[in-house]
């Protein structure tokens, strides 16, 4: 005689299994505490379980021009942030799923890949030296590590004048309940699409029209749960093609 509790078959609990482990992540967050030492595996860049092309599509989140999205993501699963209408930058954030303490750090990308620009295969670092991301795809070939998120010329105790990165940032955690950074004037993004070359030896940068195309696009596969935030950059100058544009985030699991 079967003893199975009804509504709890093999079946439904494989169904509700991704929505079970992205509340534990969110839960775990909340707390703020770090795992027990010892307890914590490793972060490896490990090769994918599964192609893309046997992934199904989970979620679709636009995210509007001047504006910011969040997703929770399961490892191994995948965002594709992809450009629509071409030339517009994407402010990527992204946070361990037990503290919004622990988000990927260009600086650390940088040192650790030896490298001022992302690289296929690669992993996006977090500021505890974690491999959170690593870059499947990418059909432009121009990212940028160097500049902070726009901040719409805020400082202690004067708000920002216009839309901006960062406050978009936040404002997409907390509509998904995630915690928002004690100091978020330290997070800085890992800029998609974003047009802004080293020029010379003298270390001079020129901001330059983003060369994405409508319709090019990032690959990153989660090599852990974690919190994923893309932000539309909201800059009218040249490193939007002088027009803040939309773009369109996909979960892949």
């Amino acid at each position: 005689m079967s003893t199975q509790k009804p509504g709890l078959s093999r079946r439904h609990l494989m169904e509700r299994t991704p929505a079970l482990l992205a509340s534990a992540g969110m839960l775990a967050a909340q707390t703020g505490q770090p795992p027990a030492p010892g307890t914590r595996a490793p972060i490896v860049i490990r090769p994918a379980s599964v192609p893309l092309s046997e992934q199904k599509l989970l979620q679709t989140v636009p995210i509007p021009k001047q504006s910011g999205r969040g997703v929770i993501v399961l490892r191994d699963q995948r965002v594709k942030v992809i450009n629509p209408r071409g030339k517009q930058v994407g402010d990527l954030f992204a946070f361990a799923q037990y503290s919004a303490e622990e988000f990927i750090a260009p600086a650390f990308t940088m040192t650790r890949n030896r490298n001022i620009y992302l690289q296929i295969g690669k992993g996006l670092m977090s500021n505890y030296g974690n491999p959170l991301l690593v870059l499947e795809e990418d059909t432009s070939g121009r990212n940028d590590l160097l500049y902070p998120a726009c901040s719409g010329s805020q400082k202690p105790g004067i708000p920002a004048s216009i839309p901006n990165c960062r406050d978009n940032m936040q404002a997409a955690l907390r509509a998904i309940n995630f915690p928002v950074p004690n100091h978020p004037e330290i997070v800085h993004p890992h800029n998609l699409f974003q047009n802004s070359p080293v020029i010379d030896l003298d270390g001079n940068i020129e901001v330059r029209e983003p060369i994405a195309k409508a319709g090019d696009y990032v690959v990153l596969r989660a090599l852990e749960n974690v919190c994923v935030v893309v932000t539309a950059c909201s800059s009218p100058s040249v490193v939007n093609g002088k027009e803040p544009k939309e773009l369109l985030m996909e979960v892949y699991g």
